[in-house]
C-alpha cells in the first residue's frame, strides 16, 4: 500500500513538472528567464546548487 502511494505521488509530481516545463515559451533568441528561474528554484529546494551564465548581451541563461 505505502508503494502504490508513493507511485501515485511521484506520478502526479511528474505530470505537475512537465506541464510546468512545457509551458514555457523557449524560443531560441528569445529570453528564457522565467525557464532557467523555475529549473534553478526547483533544484535549490532539493540542496541542488547552481550558477547562470549569459549571452552577450545578457538576454539568455
Amino acid at each position: 500500500m505505502s508503494t502504490e502511494i508513493n507511485l501515485r505521488e511521484l506520478y502526479t509530481n511528474s505530470i505537475k513538472i512537465l506541464t510546468d516545463l512545457i509551458g514555457f515559451r523557449t524560443i531560441s533568441g528569445e529570453d528564457n528567464s522565467n525557464l532557467i528561474n523555475y529549473c534553478e528554484n526547483f533544484l535549490k529546494k532539493y540542496g541542488a546548487s547552481s550558477f547562470k551564465t549569459y549571452d552577450d548581451e545578457k538576454k539568455k541563461s
